[in-house]
Order: structure tokens, then C-alpha cells, then sequence
């Protein structure tokens, strides 16, 4: 059996919960990524997703993007563990339909798991999931 560990995303980009939405879709372009994770203190809070930015932002009005991401995310947030088997957080991912799972070890974020991060495993390890 997969553990999370052995296919999770690390490190995760973060940005603080007082950047702008502006400033976490920057990111989100130079980075080529669908999501960042939402810090208050140095710890996850939330997470904004290119969902989050068509749904709450762009359909509503255009100003919205030099309000405060964390007005935006999605919260609270659902995360695991290391430790968690591949099968679990592909249920947990369905049925909280969510594409994405931080994964966070003694209140510390140390990766992520995407949709794509999964079924890119099981591609390569049809037998082992």
C-alpha cells in the first residue's frame, strides 16, 4: 500500500492570510499551480484554489482583487497526515469533493496532495494501491 508521504508535494507554497488576492494569484501564475495554502501565524488556515478565484471573485466584480485572500478561502481546512494511506485521502478527497489534501505532521505543513498526484500513482503502481 501507498503511504501519503511517498507522493505528496513538498514544500507547499504558502502566503499569509493579509496578502492580497492579487498577490496570491501572482503566485499562483509563476508557479504554474492551481492552489495555495493560507497561513495565520505560521500555521495553515485555509486554502485559495482557482475555484475559489472564479467562484467567490471573478464572477462578482473585478475590485475584489485587492481584498484580503482570506476572505476568499476555503475553510476550515482538511488536512492529513503523512502517514495516510492513498486509498483514505482518494476517499476523504471524494467524498468532501475537494481536489486537494495538505498534509501536516506535529501542526507543521509538509506537503500536499493533489487529484493529479494520485492518479499519477496509480498509473505508475496499479497493483500497489
Amino acid at each position: 500500500m501507498i503511504k501519503v508521504r511517498e507522493i505528496m508535494v513538498s514544500p507547499v507554497i504558502t502566503i499569509d492570510s493579509e496578502a492580497t488576492v492579487e498577490e496570491a494569484c501572482r503566485i499562483m501564475g509563476e508557479k504554474h499551480i492551481g492552489s495555495v495554502i493560507i497561513t495565520e501565524a505560521g500555521k495553515p488556515s485555509g486554502i485559495f484554489t482557482e475555484r475559489d478565484l472564479l467562484t467567490k471573485i471573478l464572477l462578482n466584480d473585478h475590485s475584489l482583487m485587492k481584498e484580503k485572500v482570506k476572505k476568499f478561502m476555503s475553510s476550515p481546512l482538511t488536512v492529513i497526515t503523512p502517514d495516510f494511506d492513498l486509498r483514505e485521502a482518494a476517499r476523504i478527497m471524494t467524498q468532501l469533493k475537494i481536489r486537494r489534501l495538505p498534509v501536516v505532521h506535529m501542526d507543521q505543513l509538509v506537503g500536499i496532495i493533489t487529484s493529479a498526484d494520485i492518479t499519477r500513482a496509480i498509473g505508475e503502481n496499479p497493483l500497489n494501491i
